[in-house]
């Protein structure tokens, strides 16, 4: 005991430690790093950007046949949701291929249902993340059929959310007002409706209830997160791609698209982390692994209970 006390790293390693946990400014961002550390947050994070990335293109395609189909009547308006929803760099490839897709028939329902399937992607990664973020046991989680519809509706609910952000657009740019005040309409509509499609994704996808007042700080971060990288990587995405091309040649757009969905994602998981502390309590985390706090011994064993697989299985975990 002499010597641990007589060591000038452990007792800075105190100090810190007791200062942080007195400290929520301070604790509770730690705490979400650490919660964000355990949980591999960065390879959810990659794992979002590879299947969103993959699911881009079908989920643009199934917006725009929507569009289509709804809007067949009113062409302008059509042809201004599309502008709005569909990025300038991507607009002539997507309504080519809308414009190839079969009219009628069986062709018609084997290529939606083509575009459902590969849009699933983001949505199913969506779903292992979100409940790995809320630590639900591998049990408890949504069998094969009723994960199966969740998904689908989860994929309408992205479908109709993205269209609902290209009516906002449509509609707050033919108001005639002050140019700055459109912007801050559009980017407060935005924020709320991201948050209400992040709810209903995880009303959908975890199988665990939890009253909006407790969800309300993640879903707000993540919203606004997702809008301000969304609108300002839109408008700097056209000036990387120039830049970049005499690197990059023709995979410039990919990687702005990748980089810009990889800033996205980490900024979610991150939020999404953020809530579970929140609602958990689960702060302050000690620096000393050593000597966990409370909080500690709860994140270690709620991230060991995911293990459980079948419904007799249970995982203890103990602290000596």
């Amino acid at each position: 005991m002499a010597d641990h006390a007589a060591n000038p790293w452990d007792r800075l390693l105190a100090r810190l430690d007791s200062a942080q946990a007195r400290h929520g400014v301070i604790g509770y961002p730690y705490a979400v790093l650490k919660k964000y550390g355990d949980d591999q947050g960065g390879r959810q994070a990659a794992l979002l950007t590879y299947y969103a990335f993959l699911s881009l293109f079908p989920l643009l395609l199934l917006v725009v046949y929507a569009l289509q189909v709804v809007l067949a009547n009113d062409p302008a308006l059509r042809d201004r949701l599309v502008s709005a929803v569909v990025p300038p760099d991507l607009q002539d490839t997507v309504t080519s291929a809308t414009a190839t897709l079969p009219s009628s028939g069986l062709p018609l329902v084997v290529g939606v249902v083509g575009l459902v399937l590969s849009g699933l992607g983001i949505v199913g990664a969506a779903y292992e993340t979100l409940n790995s973020l809320a630590g639900v046991p591998f049990r408890s989680r949504y069998g094969f059929l009723p994960r199966t519809l969740r998904t689908l509706a989860a994929l309408v609910l992205v479908v109709v959310g993205v269209a609902g952000v290209g009516a906002m657009t449509a509609v707050v740019g033919a108001v005639p007002t002050v140019p700055a005040l459109s912007r801050v309409l559009l980017f407060v509509g935005g924020v709320v409706l991201t948050a209400l499609v992040i709810w209903g994704l995880v009303s959908l996808l975890v199988p665990v209830r939890t009253h909006l007042a407790g969800l309300w700080p993640g879903l707000l971060g993540a919203a606004v997160a997702v809008s301000v990288l969304l609108t300002f990587g839109a408008a700097l995405l056209p000036g990387f791609v120039a830049r970049s091309g005499p690197v990059y040649g023709s995979f410039a757009t990919i990687v702005g698209l990748f980089a810009l969905l990889a800033l996205v994602f980490q900024a979610v998981v991150i939020a999404g982390e953020a809530a579970v502390v929140h609602r958990r309590g689960l702060w302050p985390r000690a620096l000393d692994a050593s000597r966990p706090t409370d909080a500690d011994r709860r994140a270690l064993t709620a991230l060991a209970r995911q293990q459980e697989r079948v419904e007799t299985q249970r995982v203890r975990s103990s602290f000596d």
